[in-house]
């Protein structure tokens, strides 16, 4: 089985943000990513967050989410699309759902594989993020997910599991861009034994460790300057 992953295309009107961004870009880097994605016959195309950035509109925000999943949904494969903090600045969970019909479930078997969607857009005060209040410098999984996340792997014992979110759930990297209950998820995955391998993006100069067995990979944003930055995973 294949998919195709990529993160952080922070898509909007705003031709450079942040002084490296090139957010106007990430349309055609897309493109090309799905291009690709299709030749290569990939199962499924998962998005690990911050679809788009802040078009100073509700209405500009809509418009492009709306163009990029047009674009998407082009091609016939299977999408899913966890939401990052930027995708909050504007929506909730119920709009980017509406928008986008992206949003993943909690888990899926995929073949051999289980799938697993963590949504970390919380406060550390369990409180989920909502539009202008996303502090990127603060995610949490909420107890509610934590007890989800065991039992789900626990069902599942006898499948390969792949973990997906969009900020980081390792302990490399300066704390603002990590969750902050990473241990809590780290200790489950250890008790439970089938997780393979997490998946990120957030922190867009991408990385890459091993603990206890996991290989946590952080995925290049794909919005950073000109060169365009997706992968294909065979599991």
């Amino acid at each position: 089985m294949k998919l195709g992953i990529f993160t952080d295309p922070h898509y909007c009107n705003k031709e450079i943000t942040c002084v490296t961004r090139r957010s106007l870009l990430s349309y055609q880097k897309i493109k090309e990513a799905m291009e690709h994605f299709a030749k290569e016959s990939v199962d499924a195309v998962i998005c690990l967050g911050d679809l788009i950035d802040d078009c100073d509109s509700y209405e500009g925000n809509v418009k492009y989410a709306l163009k990029l999943t047009e674009l998407i949904n082009g091609y016939r494969i299977p999408f899913y699309c966890l939401m990052g903090n930027h995708d909050h600045l504007d929506f909730t969970r119920e709009d980017f759902a509406r928008i986008t019909g992206a949003t993943p479930p909690f888990s899926i078997i995929m073949g051999d594989s289980l799938l697993v969607f963590l949504d970390c857009n919380h406060h550390d005060d369990g409180e989920p993020y909502s539009p202008k209040r996303a502090d990127w410098t603060n995610s949490y999984l909420p107890k509610a997910q934590l007890d989800e996340l065991e039992r789900v792997l626990g069902e599942d014992k006898d499948k390969k599991a792949y973990i997906f979110s969009h900020q980081p759930l390792e302990n490399t990297l300066e704390p603002v861009h990590t969750v902050r209950n990473g241990q809590a998820v780290r200790d489950i995955f250890k008790k439970a034994g089938n997780v393979m391998r997490a998946f990120a993006g957030h922190f867009h100069p991408g990385n890459e460790v091993t603990i206890d067995g996991v290989i946590y990979t952080t995925l290049p944003a794909m919005c950073e300057g000109e060169q365009n930055r997706y992968t294909i995973i065979e599991i």
